[in-house]
């Protein structure tokens, strides 16, 4: 299982949002969570992200897990150009090639080829490794523009500071940048609030 939802309940007041929650998401799973306002979707989701804490009941997620949300209200995003902020979701490629790099000479030395450790060595190692080649396999600026297009934004707004857009517009921003990290488990809260039925379209098909 990627995440594991293990008896969360939520109250306020002596009154229960919800009660003794329990589900699993695993892989290839798609979910779409449904309410009235008022419901705790948005509260259920900033629980499984640990924004939020429940009562009672705790969250479960795998160690290899990378996790992307993209939130209803989002704090401003820093005063450059659309592109420069896109670009930010390849900041940890560095990072991912210094860990490979780590793990692989770790390996490299391990003599317990039977054990849990080595196990547990080698799925971190391939997970890494995996999620490296899918964000290298096509140059970031590439897969910048693609997604920056494919939400609606025009080349001439590529250089344009995000301050000069509107809250609907920057959230189109902070949901490129979450897509072009290619998270394991991707958690929308009501991603399509301010898309466009073309961009709507392009996401369907994107994910």
């Amino acid at each position: 299982m990627a995440i594991s939802i293990n008896n969360i309940t939520v109250s306020f007041g002596g009154w229960d949002l919800f009660r003794e929650l329990n589900f699993d998401i695993s892989e290839k799973e798609r979910i779409g969570l449904v309410g009235r306002n008022g419901a705790g979707k948005s509260t259920l989701l900033k629980i499984i992200t640990g924004e939020s804490t429940p009562s009672s009941g705790n969250v479960s997620i795998g160690s290899n897990t990378l996790v992307g949300y993209l939130p209803q209200q989002m704090n401003n995003i820093d005063d450059v150009s659309v592109f420069e902020e896109a670009m930010k979701a390849f900041a940890n490629l560095k990072d991912l090639e210094k860990e490979a790099k780590k793990l692989s000479d770790e390996i490299a030395v391990r003599e317990d080829y039977e054990s849990k450790q080595y196990e547990k060595l080698i799925e971190k190692y391939n997970h890494t490794f995996d999620l490296l080649n899918i964000l290298a396999k096509e140059n970031p600026e590439a897969q910048a523009e693609k997604a920056l297009f494919g939400l609606g934004f025009k080349r001439s707004d590529f250089d344009r500071p995000t301050k000069q857009f509107s809250g609907g517009w920057r959230m189109r921003i902070e949901l490129a940048k979450i897509l072009l990290k290619r998270p394991d488990v991707l958690l929308l809260d009501g991603p399509t609030n301010h898309l466009d039925i073309d961009s709507i379209c392009w996401l369907e098909n994107y994910l």
